[in-house]
């Protein structure tokens, strides 16, 4: 773990180096005052979640996960900052390699964001190969992402409100395998772009593949304003971790956490930022 932490440390001088990211005074994003906060659903579906679903999946909406809410409002909050402080809406959640725990986090972070009465937040999953969102929430979309992105189904048919106040998340369905090909495509650029501007005081969170498995997230790094990676202790090494820093050159990563600490009790995350 020593060894994860120092690598991160390292990772975090090289970031700053890199980045006119700092943590000066943040005033409040511009687009705050005409956000979309009263939601009224007449569009998108809301679904009913079993809570022992989420309870078993560790998607954090009740209140017997306390400690591990409380480290995702930090973690928040750091979000916050830097992403005001830079006026950016779109944020991409990736990892070196698979199993890592970067779909729940964007899950959690998502929740845990739109929960603060600043903004709404739009969850996307686009790890194409391996969509995972939905299962979480315990939810079979009929449509998702890909749909369209292919076949012009308009982006309400597929959005699902989890029955959180401010979150709408938008699915994948089945697995694709030409998806780096779909994630560089002029269709993905527009997409974004609808999703960046129908909302400017909306907070976009993308569920991206793993950095090292696939060249996904490279192909849709030019999309977004900024990317954390999740890290897991005692699996992640050195070599991958600086691997993937390297391979994400020019992209502004603006945190990195380590998940699973050996060093905390419990079945609950520890997020080191």
């Amino acid at each position: 773990m020593e060894r994860i932490k120092q690598a991160l440390a390292r990772a975090r001088e090289e970031q700053k180096n890199n980045s006119d990211v700092r943590l000066a005074e943040v005033k409040q994003h511009p687009a705050v005052a005409k956000q979309d906060l009263d939601f009224a659903y007449t569009q998108t579906k809301v679904i009913d979640l079993d809570p022992k679903v989420l309870k078993k999946n560790r998607v954090l909406i009740d209140k017997d996960h306390d400690r591990a809410v409380a480290a995702y409002k930090l973690l928040r909050t750091q979000i916050e900052q830097r992403m005001l402080a830079k006026q950016w809406n779109t944020l991409g959640i990736t990892s070196p390699g698979p199993n890592h725990g970067k779909s729940l986090t964007a899950i959690n972070i998502a929740i845990s964001l739109a929960k603060s009465s600043h903004h709404s937040v739009l969850l996307v999953d686009l790890d194409l190969r391996k969509p995972t969102i939905h299962k979480y929430f315990g939810y079979e979309p009929e449509n998702g992402v890909f749909d369209c992105l292919t076949e012009g189904l308009p982006l309400s048919d597929i959005l699902f409100n989890p029955g959180i106040e401010r979150l709408v998340v938008a699915p994948g369905k089945e697995s694709i395998y030409n998806s780096s090909e779909i994630l560089a495509s002029p269709n993905m650029g527009t997409f974004v772009e609808e999703l960046k501007n129908r909302y400017p005081a909306r907070y976009v969170i993308f569920d991206l593949p793993p950095v090292l498995a696939t060249d996904d997230a490279m192909a849709f790094s030019p999309y977004v304003d900024s990317m954390m990676l999740v890290v897991e202790d005692g699996v992640t090494t050195k070599d991958q971790l600086k691997q993937t820093i390297e391979m994400l050159q020019g992209v502004n990563i603006i945190g990195t956490i380590l998940n699973k600490s050996k060093n905390m009790t419990g079945s609950y995350y520890y997020y080191y930022y």
